[in-house]
């Protein structure tokens, strides 16, 4: 009788191992269904203090391209530039050269600004293997324009896991290293 116990509780012990066991190549299978694309380990997402940087730097390079693109655009046809906000023309001009920068930038040169390419990071999106306008929009356009109002929001990124903040969530992107990738894929 005792024997018969000790039997059926080793049968029961093995059954839930193998349903375990199950559940989690389940979970492994569901997980590479929903994203199939760039599956790094959380040490290669580039962190809060590096995107800062990369961010201002591009800000910079925004500022020069203002400088000069629009500013003698403006002087030659006599129009003023006082204001910086949205509801003046300047400002609008200034805004326009801002999300384009980005959103061309990140688009071309597949996910990257001039301040990633100096610090050497890139934006990649788990669910594709390219950036899609779609995603680029969302996420140089709204997201660009709700940072610039809730300018808050990048610190989330420095508490995640995959460093991403909110708008990064959205659109199922964060940005990476590239040494760290190297590396990884070469086997160091």
């Amino acid at each position: 009788m005792m024997e018969e116990q000790i039997t059926s509780h080793e049968e029961r012990l093995e059954e839930i191992r193998k349903k375990k066991a199950d559940w989690i190549e389940a979970e492994r299978l569901s997980d590479q269904q929903e994203r199939p694309f760039h599956r790094y380990p959380d040490y290669v997402f580039a962190g809060f203090w590096i995107r800062l940087f990369a961010y201002l730097v591009d800000l910079l390079v925004v500022q020069a391209l203002v400088a000069i693109l629009i500013r003698p655009l403006f002087a030659l046809m006599g129009i003023g530039m006082q204001g910086n906000d949205l509801f003046s023309l300047y400002g609008f001009f200034q805004l326009l050269m801002l999300f384009g920068y980005f959103m061309l930038m990140t688009k071309y040169t597949n996910g990257q600004t001039l301040g990633k390419m100096i610090f050497g990071i890139r934006v990649v999106c788990f669910k594709e293997e390219k950036l899609t306008w779609q995603t680029i929009l969302i996420r140089e356009g709204v997201g660009r324009y709700i940072g610039k109002t809730v300018a808050v929001i990048y610190l989330v990124a420095a508490f995640q896991n995959k460093k991403q903040h909110p708008i990064d969530m959205l659109c199922d992107t964060s940005v990476v290293t590239e040494n760290s990738i190297r590396a990884l894929q070469e086997g160091y």
